[in-house]
């Protein structure tokens, strides 16, 4: 009998720990427009890492509120150097980015936590500016989103005239990896 009861404990004692043990790591999948199919086993949310995204792509984002991202298009050629900032070696690029918030509570976006990564490990940081010539609608600086809310418009690169990026990332404080989206080459 006391060997029954030490098993029993044991099972007690490891289904309190697997079901106590929620997972607050954040998630991103990629969305889609159908349903996930229903199962009785629960499967593990996959890491940024594991997700496939390209441009185009929307990203389900579940960190500290659930949001979308997507990547809608993406400009190198034609936009003016108005501020005249660039070398002789630079362009300016625009990438166009939609953020929708899905949580109750209100988030915060920036265009500053995008950045485009090349393949020699180059990154370049998103800038700001305004002005009638650039890309319209220009991202915002910084907005409040409520629920049911979306935030579109361009954020802007400095990048080199020469080569295109490889990735997207998206790197906010709330993710432990960046999301990130393919260029289809």
């Amino acid at each position: 009998m006391r060997h029954r009861t030490t098993i029993t404990a044991c099972l007690l004692l490891a289904g309190l720990i697997t079901g106590c043990s929620s997972s607050d790591e954040p998630t991103v999948a990629k969305a889609t427009d159908t349903p996930p199919a229903t199962s009785s086993t629960p499967s593990p949310s996959p890491s940024p890492s594991q997700e496939t995204l390209k441009l185009g792509d929307t990203a389900n984002i579940n960190a500290e509120g659930k949001f979308t991202a997507t990547t809608v298009r993406y400009k190198d050629s034609g936009i003016p150097d108005v501020a005249e900032l660039l070398n002789a070696d630079q362009k300016w690029a625009a990438l166009e980015i939609k953020v929708c918030n899905k949580d109750p509570e209100p988030i915060t976006v920036t265009p500053f936590p995008w950045s485009l990564a090349y393949t020699d490990g180059a990154r370049v940081e998103a800038t700001h500016m305004t002005g009638n010539e650039l890309p319209q609608p220009l991202y915002p600086l910084e907005a409040k989103v409520k629920n049911g809310d979306c935030v579109r418009g361009n954020v802007l690169f400095q990048v080199p005239k020469e080569g295109r990026p490889e990735r997207v990332l998206y790197s906010p404080d709330v993710l432990d990896e960046p999301a990130e989206w393919q260029f289809v080459k």
